[in-house]
Formats: C-alpha cells, sequence, structure tokens
C-alpha cells in the first residue's frame, strides 16, 4: 500500500537562480516493512527538465540526504527546506554548507 507520507519544500540556487522544490514523500508498505520514496523536478536553463528520484530509504532524514546529494551532484547549492505539518507550513530551516563529493575527492597539486 502506497500513502502520502508527508510534503516539504527546499529552496535551492543555481546560476544564480533560486528554485523551490515542492517534493510529497511517499510510504510504501509492504508486510513486513515500509520504506520512502519521493520525486520531484524542475528545469534549468540549459535543460528542459531536470528530474530527482529518491528510492528505498528508512526515514525522512535519510531521504533527504539523499536529495542534497542528487543537487549537490547537479550543481545545485541546497539552501533552506521547510515541511508541511497540519495544514501550513512550518519555519524555514538553513541547510548548513555541505563539503561536495566532487570538492571532497579533488586533490590540490
Amino acid at each position: 500500500m502506497v500513502t502520502v507520507y508527508s510534503r516539504f519544500q527546499l529552496e535551492a540556487e543555481k546560476l544564480g537562480r533560486h528554485i523551490v522544490f515542492q517534493v510529497t514523500v511517499y510510504q510504501k508498505t509492504t508486510k513486513n516493512r515500509s520504506v520512502l520514496f519521493a520525486e520531484t523536478q524542475c528545469s534549468d536553463p540549459y535543460q528542459f527538465l531536470v528530474q530527482f528520484i529518491i528510492r528505498d530509504c528508512t526515514d525522512f532524514d535519510e531521504l533527504l540526504s539523499k536529495f542534497l546529494d542528487q543537487l549537490d551532484y547537479r550543481g545545485y547549492a541546497a539552501l533552506r527546506y521547510r515541511i508541511r505539518g497540519e495544514g501550513k507550513w512550518n519555519e524555514w530551516i538553513a541547510i548548513p554548507p555541505r563539503p561536495s563529493a566532487r570538492n571532497a575527492n579533488s586533490h590540490e597539486f
């Protein structure tokens, strides 16, 4: 069975442009386990459509971390997010700068 688990918005920046992603998180429940997944999309000046798919997460923190990894990989800088709760959006939560996977693997000569 698939149900809506939560909704959140995440604001990111790329090429001087701010984008707010609207993300719906779904929970798929089988006989003995539950997993979370989500999809969202946007466009940027170089591509008509950029799609983000996050699958097989055990909790919201893992889902958010995987989404941030995908954003980083595609050149977006995540700024802040907020979760929908009790019929309204909660306050924005700042996302601290993350060391990019590309920068962590680079070597200075």
